[in-house]
């Protein structure tokens, strides 16, 4: 960073060398740039010398993924494979969010599932805006499960067939591959990552265009690149976990520098019925809403995707097998702040301790 601000340093006082430019400070060398993608809002703020406006860019971007991976996008290539009776072909783009849902699928043993889609629909949670159900039969919850296994798709081109397990993905643009579904009522949903990873193709664009200062945000899940002119650091709330909390009272703020952050909850989306609250949160593994006291997992991790899909698994496991997750894979190098309802109209908190000197509670 400190070569950053000699170069910068350089730039501007040879810049105040000509009549044409008159800027001598780094802030008048911030953009912020804003739109709505995703039925939510974007924002970026960026230092760049050469003052370049971005948003046409951007939009682009995330108009090309909501073709390819959005639920909500009727005509998307999800869209068609959700519909399909075998499968349909899929784009690079939905291949490279196949692989990386893959990858988080495995890591978390199957607590994040994109094929759960079937039970976040029929529990009236998915693009269709199902009613919630009045009853539940067993029965059907069974039959649902069914259909939740990432396991059994699979990767065709040539005539040749490859699980998901076994294909060797390099990240690179790959088109013209087939994804095969068993069964016509399977359907896949990334909403759980999809924003997350929106954000880190957001960011490969920006670092492809020499920027290293920056931070990005789509719908809540960021990344923070290189502390800002001056050594400040990137600072963001996390919202205070409480029914009606519509004004964002902050429970904490953090501090990021190269890291991506994304954060679930179950505060705002759910419905109560004879006492009972039933979240958003869908248990790939028993098919119902998850009952326990955690309401909200932050995640810091090395990209937002991947903070993304792991902030969802662990609103799935619950605290403590979250942090027995996190503790007892050190190498992830990501850090959790979780809060749970300690059943008495208040907060227990839980943070890793590397994130010490990163978060200042409210």
């Amino acid at each position: 960073m400190q070569k950053i601000s000699v170069i910068l340093l350089v730039v501007w006082i040879c810049a105040s060398c000509s009549a044409e430019l008159e800027k001598t400070s780094s802030e008048e060398f911030r953009q912020i740039i804003t739109g709505e993608a995703q039925g939510t809002t974007w924002r970026i703020v960026y230092y760049d010398l050469q003052e370049r406006d971005f948003t046409l860019q951007v939009d682009s971007i995330l108009k090309r993924i909501d073709a390819s991976v959005s639920t909500y996008f009727e005509g998307s290539t999800i869209d068609a494979w959700n519909k399909s009776d075998s499968g349909t072909t899929i784009d690079p783009l939905f291949l490279d969010l196949l692989m990386k849902s893959w990858d988080a699928y495995v890591l978390t043993e199957g607590a994040f599932d994109p094929t759960v889609k079937p039970l976040v629909s029929f529990w009236g949670f998915g693009p269709e805006r199902l009613t919630h159900p009045e009853k539940v039969d067993p029965k059907t919850i069974d039959s649902l499960l069914q259909l939740v296994n990432f396991d059994t798709l699979t990767l065709r081109r040539n005539e040749r067939a490859v699980d998901l397990a076994a294909f060797d993905y390099t990240g690179k643009k790959s088109a013209g591959y087939f994804l095969h579904k068993p069964m016509p009522q399977m359907q896949l949903d990334f909403n759980a990552i999809g924003q997350g990873w929106s954000v880190d193709k957001v960011v490969e664009f920006l670092k492809a265009n020499e920027l290293k200062v920056f931070f990005v945000e789509i719908g809540g899940e960021l990344v923070a690149g290189y502390p800002k002119p001056g050594r400040e650091l990137w600072r963001f709330g996390i919202d205070k976990p409480s029914d009606g909390n519509y004004e964002r009272d902050l429970q904490a703020v953090i501090k990021l520098r190269n890291k991506g952050l994304a954060t679930s909850g179950n505060y705002r989306k759910f419905y109560e019925k004879d006492g009972i609250r039933f979240s958003h949160t869908i248990d790939p593994k028993t098919g119902y809403p998850v009952q326990h006291q955690l309401l909200s997992a932050t995640v810091v991790s090395e990209s937002a995707g991947k903070a993304d899909a792991l902030a969802t698994a662990f609103m799935v496991m619950g605290a403590d097998s979250s942090i027995q997750f996190v503790e007892g894979r050190k190498y992830l190098g990501s850090y959790i702040y979780l809060i749970s309802d300690d059943q008495n109209g208040g907060f227990t908190t839980y943070q890793s301790r590397q994130l010490a000197g990163m978060l200042e509670e409210e």
